[in-house]
């Protein structure tokens, strides 16, 4: 790995119907690019104006059939930079230029990702993020909407992302583990409570975790998409 001025960001973040979120987050990205950083949304064929607000943000846009672990595949492998930094598109990120010399000094060789905080007052959401923080750190196994960072050496030695529309960070962190697992950073990213506003808190977080058995088990992923997203 170079040296920590010669370490350039791949932001990649797979996006879709998020026009309305997805220029905040890009807002927040933009502050901290670098020389020879990169920006990547891949669109899953939004019907709204995504790919428009991305470009005008100043991200590369490319697209790709909507599937998540498929869409962050398709933007690894355009992805130019030492480091990869993978975000969900109703995200946020605080920090600027100092988070992202922060991931640049990250040691090689290990993969990272950001402290869950969600964004509703709730008392309730803060007792959710202290579970998750404590989940990933005696278990090992964060959430897609905590984000990663990896490096590309690491990422082509654990195989990848596979093209799952869900469960696609489950399969990639467990696969992670003989390299160390994923480390909790300090930094916090702020994702939407959307759907835990639409189906409520404790009901999210139980289909969550059955989700997760079950494909633990052996379900496919498309028929938990289906369950999922119904």
């Amino acid at each position: 790995m170079p040296a920590e001025a010669n370490v350039t960001l791949s932001w990649i973040i797979p996006a879709r119907e998020e026009a309305r979120g997805l220029a905040l987050l890009l807002a927040d990205v933009q502050e901290g690019l670098a020389e020879g950083d990169e920006l990547i949304v891949v669109d899953g064929e939004s019907q709204d104006d995504t790919p428009t607000v991305a470009r005008l943000h100043g991200a590369h846009v490319v697209s790709s059939p909507p599937s998540r672990g498929g869409q962050l595949r398709h933007g690894v492998t355009l992805a130019q930079g030492h480091r990869f930094v993978l975000i969900h598109a109703d995200s946020r990120l605080a920090g600027g230029a100092e988070l992202s010399r922060q991931l640049r000094r990250l040691p090689p060789g290990r993969a990272h990702c950001f402290r869950l905080k969600v964004d509703d007052p709730n008392p309730c959401f803060r007792v959710l993020e202290w579970l998750v923080a404590m989940r990933t750190a005696v278990l090992g196994l964060p959430y897609g909407d905590q984000g990663l960072v990896l490096d590309r050496r690491l990422y082509e030695r654990c195989g990848g992302f596979r093209d799952l529309p869900l469960m696609e960070d489950v399969d990639l962190v467990l696969r992670l583990r003989p390299w160390g697992g994923v480390r909790q950073l300090p930094h916090s990213i702020c994702t939407s409570a959307r759907r835990w506003r639409r189906h409520g808190l404790p009901g999210t977080s139980l289909r969550n975790m059955i989700l997760m058995l079950r494909w633990v088990l052996g379900e496919d992923s498309e028929t938990l998409k289906r369950d999922y997203y119904s």
